[in-house]
């Protein structure tokens, strides 16, 4: 069961665990009647108390306390009633908007302490926006770095690409003039490029998955090893690499045999 009015002070003190915590401590058994020893604390001071035996009275998901990206840690949920603490949270459901509720849940603060101040409110929605801040900080950088990656991977590669093209101009006209066709020429400069940026993919995806552990941390319900993912960007550098080589490839397909068997 959950927490009830009914855990008050002067009954029985219970507990609530969380999931790691009954993996952890009860990996083989069923934690429900057992005790918990849990030194009090001892409100408004910096101290502890004696050792209470708590009763588990139930099991509850695992929870995200420091963000999304949060492993969760063995956890505890006890009345307030039983253990009281200073400061306290109020969670508010509404059915419109949260923001018109405010006066109101204000009123209905003041009617049990008139002096208690409401110092701290914010929508789920702000909450939310606040816990991601800095995951999203980093996924933009992250973006713009492999954006500017990807741009240096299509220069290199129509750079590697065209000087190869013009090295081999002289081998290009002698095709041309034994009857290699414009498209005989294309497939052999985009083969050429392609079987390189093919070689780099493989190398690529090596190096990824070798160094996974490394993005893991900023990975959110993604595997650093997802395959999809990884295909995903294979094919976006190989469409690259295709765009890189097609350009070099066209103006090799366009010389004329002449001017390239005199081409020094």
């Amino acid at each position: 069961r959950g927490l009830a009015e009914s855990d008050a002070k002067g009954s029985l003190p219970v507990t609530v665990i969380n999931e790691t915590m009954r993996k952890r401590y009860f990996p083989n058994e069923d934690p429900l009647g057992k005790r918990i020893l849990i030194q009090e604390i001892v409100t408004g001071k910096h101290e502890v108390g004696r050792e209470i035996p708590w009763e588990v009275v139930g099991v509850v998901a695992d929870e995200k306390v420091e963000g999304l990206d949060d492993n969760s840690s063995p956890g505890v949920y006890v009345s307030y009633r039983q253990s009281p603490i200073v400061g306290m949270d109020l969670l508010v459901r509404s059915a419109g908007d949260p923001r018109a509720m405010l006066k109101e849940i204000q009123h209905a603060v003041w009617k049990v302490n008139k002096d208690q101040a409401l110092p701290d409110v914010k929508m789920l929605e702000e909450i939310k926006t606040q816990a991601t801040a800095s995951d999203r900080l980093r996924a933009v950088l992250l973006g713009v770095f492999a954006a500017l990656a990807l741009v240096l991977a299509a220069i290199g590669i129509y750079g590697v690409i065209s000087y190869s093209v013009a090295q081999r101009t002289h081998e290009l006209g002698i095709r041309a003039a034994l009857g290699a066709s414009t498209s005989d020429l294309l497939r052999l400069v985009i083969g050429h490029g392609m079987s390189l940026a093919a070689l780099g993919l493989v190398l690529g995806a090596c190096g990824a998955l070798a160094c996974g552990r490394i993005l893991a941390s900023l990975l959110f319900n993604t595997s650093p090893a997802d395959l999809p993912t990884l295909l995903g960007a294979a094919l976006t550098l190989a469409l690259v690499a295709l765009a890189a080589c097609y350009l070099p490839a066209r103006r090799a397909a366009k010389v004329d045999p002449m001017v390239a068997l005199r081409y020094e």
